[in-house]
């Protein structure tokens, strides 16, 4: 069951409770009122019937009168006094147990016994010949004699009209239950509308969507709740983006890893293949365990600070290192793999020192090296150059249409897949290279077109 519809039953629950019990004390008392002010008129009436029936006895009559003639006189003055009043077909006079005067199809006695009455007015509530009546009686002493003046008012018609009046609340209850029921489902719908906004907000999150924010606005509990939902949404949101970021780094780590690891591989097999099946003199040996060993430390080195600059985003150590055995470092580095690909390297250095972590920088330009030897036709030349504060890699090969350009320092991105796959690369080398450069504070300037070659600086800040 629905929300809304859960609290609008409970709702008009209470309504019904509420009202059913406000119209229920409130008929009984609309009753009490109305047979008591119908007792109150019936008993005031036999008062003055009795009061001047006794006066009139009294004045008309003396004591010591012949108990025949007494009996005729107050039968007199009943009778006369119940034609005044109107009353002459719905009143009773009694004598003990016997009936002196009565026009009732009833014994009223029987109802209403005289042994139990006084010369207080007492009433009775009861059915008579299949009328609802009211019997009031009281007792009054004439001359020597107590008699019993019994008054009868038939109150079929008030209880009718206490009839129609509980079925008019009955019916006036029931539409007021029914409006309010349906006033309180409207409003509970109303009411309840943020939270199933909160709901659709919740589900697509749940889908993935976690950008979605709940549109509440409302200054209330719902509101505070809404509020509290967008809070956490928006710290999964982060989190998953945090987790992405951590995985992108994590692959661009191991994919990136794997990529260099190439360049120096390439260099160790070759030495080591030159060891196991040359004649070597023992210097030519000893260079070549020396440049397995320097290239296997390189590799170390290159391993755990890429782990600290990708994974962890650490900040590098920069010292003061000499440009010149930089672009030496890179001259032996890729010496194979230029040689194997018949592209020579022309290495150009005008300048001193520059504040760098040495082994990402010689990471970095290895790659741009590589690159640019890749997109090189056998016979070229690659370009490595240091002046001033800038050092540049430039190849006269294919080149980079323009709107590639702002794309290829993307991780994996390849102009020419098949091209790039053929030539063993992965996508990664400008990326990483673009991550080192930011590292390093420096500018990537990349200026390409089809079929000129491709030139690119990095562009290294200004210490002071």
């Amino acid at each position: 069951m629905k929300l809304w519809l859960k609290i609008s039953l409970i709702c008009t629950a209470l309504l019904f409770l509420v009202v059913g019990t406000g119209s229920a004390v409130l008929l009984w008392n609309s009753r009490a009122q109305i047979l008591n002010i119908t007792r109150q008129t019936s008993v005031k009436a036999l008062d003055n019937l009795s009061t001047s029936m006794a006066g009139m006895v009294g004045y008309n009559g003396k004591e010591g009168m012949d108990p025949l003639v007494q009996r005729t006189l107050v039968r007199y003055c009943f009778n006369t006094l119940s034609r005044d009043n109107g009353a002459d077909s719905a009143t009773a006079l009694y004598l003990g147990q016997e009936a002196v005067e009565s026009n009732l199809a009833f014994e009223p006695a029987a109802l209403l016994p005289p042994d139990r009455l006084t010369e207080v007015p007492a009433y009775k509530l009861s059915n008579a010949v299949g009328r609802r009546i009211l019997l009031v009686g009281v007792q009054r002493k004439l001359l020597s004699d107590t008699y019993t003046v019994y008054l009868v008012q038939d109150v079929t018609d008030v209880y009718s009209g206490i009839r129609r009046m509980i079925v008019e609340f009955i019916a006036i209850s029931t539409l007021v239950i029914l409006a309010g029921a349906a006033l309180i489902m409207l409003l509970v719908r109303l009411a309840t509308r943020p939270l199933k906004e909160l709901s659709r907000s919740a589900g697509r999150i749940a889908r993935g969507e976690y950008d979605q924010r709940a549109a509440v606005h409302t200054r209330d509990e719902v509101g505070s709740l809404a509020q509290d939902f967008n809070a956490m949404a928006q710290a999964v949101q982060t989190h998953f983006r945090q987790q992405q970021e951590l995985m992108g780094r994590q692959q661009l780590f191991i994919s990136g890893l794997t990529h260099e690891f190439k360049t120096p591989l390439t260099s160790i097999i070759g030495h080591s293949e030159t060891l196991l099946y040359a004649k070597l003199s023992e210097d030519a040996a000893a260079n070549s365990l020396q440049h397995i060993h320097e290239q296997c430390r390189w590799l170390e080195r290159l391993t755990q600070k890429l782990l600290r600059l990708i994974t962890l985003q650490e900040e590098i150590e920069r010292r003061e290192e000499s440009v010149e055995e930089l672009l030496e470092a890179v001259r032996e580095s890729v010496a194979e793999t230029l040689e194997g690909r018949q592209v020579g390297l022309s290495v150009t250095c005008e300048s001193g020192t520059l504040a760098m972590d040495y082994d990402l920088t010689l990471s970095m330009i290895i790659n741009l090296v590589d690159n640019a030897s890749k997109a090189s036709t056998p016979g070229q030349t690659v370009e490595l150059l240091a002046y001033g504060r800038t050092i540049e890699v430039r190849d006269r090969g294919i080149g980079i249409a323009g709107e590639e350009i702002d794309r290829i320092v993307e991780p994996f991105y390849m102009v020419d897949r098949s091209r790039s796959k053929r030539m063993g690369g992965s996508g990664l080398g400008l990326a990483l290279v673009k991550t080192i450069a930011d590292a390093h504070g420096a500018r990537l300037l990349i200026s390409s077109a089809p079929g000129q070659g491709t030139s690119v600086k990095v562009v290294f800040p200004d210490n002071n």
